[in-house]
């Protein structure tokens, strides 16, 4: 029994050391947004349009034109800011403004209302505390207060007049009170104005922005068919182990290349593609998945492949770096 105890042990720990010299290096891919304007160039953003009945102060209409050209012109959206950069023309601004409406491609324009409210009840709740008692009555009084805004935003193709979108848009905000025998209290609904107007903007601002996702690349493991090998191997292992905990992505395509020359194999060729995947280089990552045989690989590589060539399409230059 012992020794199947201390052989489970060795077992586990095996595996345990296998796991733990694994290759996985986090990188960016880039997700673009839902809606693309084919012909890209240049976008004016009009200040939209207040259908609110009655008077309220806010700065919507203004705030909507300020932010949203501010966010179509940021670079660098991510979801996590602390992994290295290692693709260098990924980019996620992927067209301009313009402040002259006559020289833009697509222009930008919409309309909102607010709508506010305020309701004050009462209800009168009557009962006895045992069965021979004084019948008694007492008030539960309720209050409420609701902000909303409603509105669309509006996306037009200059040179045939045609909408590419219309995008329709609501949000509300609350606060609402019951107090027995007590008025109830809530805030005043004009006091969700600003934050219903920070909502607005907020939900506009990178729409038509691309933004940089985390995904976590595998590398299959290398092991050599050639038994003198093994020992050089698991060095391999342990230092590509640690350049990827590092992000030296330089590094493990020059160990993965030494690996190659000492004895080639399938997953060597994959590991080599994903290198030059991260880096940027689609065109070679390709190659070395094909040789690979790797369908998920060239799966993933054709989806990048056709994001490429949508914003080299808008006119963005992208050049395929080398190591």
């Amino acid at each position: 029994m012992k020794t199947l105890k201390y052989y489970s042990i060795i077992l586990l720990c095996i595996a345990f050391s296998a796991n733990s010299i694994a290759q996985k290096l986090d990188a960016y891919t880039l997700q673009l947004p839902k809606l693309i304007l084919e012909k890209g160039g240049s976008i004016y953003v009009a200040p939209l349009t207040d259908n609110t009945s009655e008077e309220i102060s806010n700065s919507l209409s203004t705030q909507f034109q300020t932010e949203m050209s501010q966010g179509i012109s940021t670079d660098g959206l991510a979801y996590d800011h602390n992994i290295k950069d290692l693709n260098p023309w990924f980019q996620t601004n992927l067209y301009n403004t313009t402040e002259t409406e006559n020289e833009a491609q697509y222009t930008i324009t919409g309309a909102y209302q607010f709508e506010t409210s305020h309701t004050k009840s009462y209800t009168e709740i009557s009962g006895a505390e045992a069965k021979d008692s004084i019948p008694f009555v007492y008030y539960k009084f309720s209050e409420k207060s609701t902000a909303k805004v409603t509105g669309n935003v509006v996306i037009t193709d200059k040179e045939t007049g045609s909408e590419i979108a219309n995008i329709p848009y609501s949000k509300e905000r609350y606060d609402e009170d019951t107090k027995t025998m007590k008025q109830a209290s809530v805030k005043d609904p004009n006091t969700f104005i600003p934050l219903l107007t920070n909502d607005f903007t907020h939900s506009f601002r990178y729409y038509l922005n691309a933004v940089k996702v985390v995904y976590e690349y595998d590398f299959p493991k290398v092991k050599p068919e050639n038994k003198e090998l093994r020992k050089e191997f698991r060095q391999y292992k342990r230092d590509l182990k640690d350049y990827a905990d590092e992000s030296e992505l330089q590094k493990m395509y020059s160990l993965y290349v030494e690996i190659q020359q000492k004895e080639d194999s399938p997953e060597v060729n994959e590991c080599i593609g994903m290198c030059y995947e991260i880096l940027g280089n689609y065109s070679k990552a390709k190659t070395y998945y094909e040789t690979a045989k790797s369908q998920e690989s060239l799966n993933r590589i054709e989806k990048q492949i056709n994001i490429k060539n949508t914003l080299t399409n808008l006119g963005i230059e992208i050049v395929e770096p080398e190591f």
